[in-house]
């Protein structure tokens, strides 16, 4: 039988379906969800208890899992950084951002971050808020949903078409109720890009707020997006365009840095209240 949320497995002779059921254990763990028992992880992966207990045993004699002495629990070890940060590395140019997301989201009086795809999400790498903005749930790491999010639809527009079919081959096979809806938005968010650079979203991630979103390359070559978002009581849907072409302009400035510390010169907008 072929798991579902593998796109590989039946179809290809060297996908190794063992190696990705691990991974979908490892990937099963979140900020919400740190601690989980062998019956709740085969809930999360949708695989059979019995899998599930082989595949934690290998992962926690590799390190990579460890039981939680206090709830007999399984929890992911620190040892898993090791996999992310040679990616991390050398994603370095990422960090030329941090300052103008930081003026950029004093400016919105909102947030600004960076995310890469995962799936039929995409996962936060760096994030800056105005200093008003009370704490969110969101930081490093998290997840959001492609097809409600600018940060996803801009991500989306600026995907190759080959990468396209597959998002929308997942989508269909995620679930295939939603398929047309989800296709509908993408669709019009690909034609927002190319008429205006940037993607918008009123409302449709979460009921009271509003975003932007602007594609970007990063230093190895992976595809990423920006996003400027907040409460619609900040963030207005009028304002929108507005940072739309100052999310753009960041985009620019970023793409055309060499390195960390080397920065072309940039006409200094201030930061102002919108």
């Amino acid at each position: 039988m072929s798991d579902r949320s593998n796109p590989g497995a039946g179809k290809d002779r060297a996908f190794v379906n063992g190696l990705a059921r691990g991974l979908k254990v490892l990937a099963s763990f979140s900020p919400d969800r740190i601690r989980m028992s062998l019956g709740e992880l085969a809930k999360a992966t949708g695989l059979p208890k019995s899998t599930i207990a082989r595949l934690v045993h290998t992962l926690v004699e590799t390190g990579y899992i460890y039981v939680c002495p206090d709830s007999g629990r399984y929890s992911l070890h620190p040892k898993v950084l090791t996999l992310g940060y040679p990616v991390m590395a050398s994603m370095d140019k990422r960090l030329v951002a941090l300052p103008m997301m930081q003026e950029l989201a004093d400016y919105s009086r909102g947030t600004v971050s960076l995310g890469i795809r995962d799936g039929l999400s995409m996962i936060l790498i760096e994030r800056s808020r105005d200093r008003t903005v009370r704490a969110l749930p969101l930081d490093i790491g998290s997840r959001i949903p492609m097809e409600t999010t600018s940060m996803g639809q801009a991500y989306f527009a600026a995907a190759g078409t080959a990468e396209q079919a597959a998002i929308l081959e997942q989508f269909k096979t995620h679930d295939p109720s939603r398929f047309q809806d989800v296709e509908r938005t993408l669709r019009a968010a690909e034609k927002e890009y190319a008429e205006k650079g940037y993607c918008t979203a009123v409302g449709i991630w979460e009921d009271d707020v509003n975003a932007v979103g602007v594609a970007v390359t990063l230093s190895n070559d992976v595809l990423a997006a920006f996003n400027c978002g907040g409460p619609a009581s900040r963030i207005t849907e009028d304002s929108l365009p507005g940072l739309g072409v100052r999310l753009t302009d960041l985009a620019r400035h970023f793409q055309t840095a060499d390195w960390v510390g080397q920065l072309p010169p940039r006409p200094y907008r201030g930061v102002q209240t919108p």
